[in-house]
């Protein structure tokens, strides 16, 4: 054998002795927890589980009558009076891209059947004595439940009421048209929750009162600029599980294929909603977008939501329905806890 080649060759062990071992040309590295490099997600494991969620403006953390700075196209500051969201469908997918759903924990005032109340303004900023239905106590930012044990890697809501859920008798509850007065359940007794002019829900509510208040061209004046997002095109039709059927059903699918409850939140950014409005005048019908696929103002809020307000074509029957499948969200985002 060549004594240079043996030279080396040892001198080549060596060295891997003195650095602890060779590293071969397949192995990669651990990740130095300084580096900024993520170390590798295994996933998660199920079992009992919290989704998290927060409403900010930026990376500015929102709750009631925070101000708010850079909203909308006028660059508008304006205070938040209502920041309220039904969440449902919550899901957890996992490695083989199957969506799992995460049973809510029915011991949650904030929880009912396959939907959940997100309330991140809280009881302050309620008014006393609207009416007899009586904000629920706090804020709520948290989904709560379980999955069967697994490998998870992604998440998927809705954002909106369904128009019933199962019991656990597996009976048809309905859930966004019920009687106003008689709900099943607290979450869906909120009075400035319910839409009774579109006999159901408002599915996500953000009110501000921009500085200066809202004004319009023959001078006339708001405090306040409104969003409310809810089925709209209601119709009585008994076959129908809560006796109505709407024609634009205006619930947001979101999706994230990658998520951890244990390391993302869930955040619904203020000023992605209204990127593209102006908070601060509105020559619509309504001092803000409540749906109405006649305002303008809706317009660019839905395109935001990834929703399609009005009809693609006379007969189409694809208003209110999702333009994407939810994976390219302009409002939701994660963030490490």
């Amino acid at each position: 054998m060549n004594k240079h080649w043996m030279l080396v060759s040892g001198l080549c062990l060596g060295l891997a002795a003195c650095l602890g071992g060779g590293v071969g040309v397949s192995d990669s590295p651990s990740p130095n927890p300084d580096s900024g490099q993520p170390a590798a997600d295994p996933g998660y494991g199920g079992g009992n589980t919290t989704v998290r969620f927060a409403l900010k403006s930026g990376n500015q953390a929102v709750n009631c009558n925070s101000l708010l700075s850079g909203i909308g196209v006028s660059q508008a500051q304006a205070k938040l009076t209502e920041g309220m969201i039904y969440v449902h469908d919550v899901v957890l997918i996992n490695s083989r891209g199957q969506e799992v759903p995460l049973q809510l924990d029915q011991g949650s005032p904030w929880q009912f059947l396959n939907l959940a109340l997100l309330d991140f303004a809280g009881g302050s900023c309620k008014q006393p004595g609207v009416d007899n239905n009586k904000p629920l106590a706090g804020s709520n930012s948290e989904v709560v439940g379980s999955v069967p044990a697994g490998a998870y890697t992604g998440l998927s809501f809705k954002v909106g009421v369904p128009v019933s859920a199962k019991n656990a008798k597996g009976e048809d509850v309905a859930l966004n048209h019920q009687p106003a007065h008689k709900p099943p359940h607290p979450i869906l007794g909120v009075y400035w929750l319910m839409w009774e002019w579109q006999s159901g829900h408002r599915f996500m509510r953000v009110d501000l009162a921009p500085e200066g208040g809202v004004k319009r061209q023959d001078g006339s004046s708001n405090d306040k600029w409104a969003f409310h997002l809810g089925s709209t095109d209601c119709q009585a039709d008994s076959a129908v599980v809560g006796g109505y059927r709407c024609g634009k059903p205006n619930r947001v699918k979101v999706r994230f294929d990658q998520f951890n409850p244990r390391q993302d939140r869930v955040v619904l950014d203020l000023q992605s909603l209204f990127a593209g409005s102006d908070v601060a005048r509105d020559d619509s019908a309504d001092f803000g977008c409540k749906s109405n696929v006649t305002d303008q103002e809706c317009q660019t809020l839905f395109r935001q939501l990834d929703l399609r307000l009005d009809e693609s074509s006379p007969g189409g029957n694809d208003g209110g329905q999702p333009l994407t499948d939810g994976r390219h969200s302009k409002v939701f985002r994660l963030e490490k806890i």
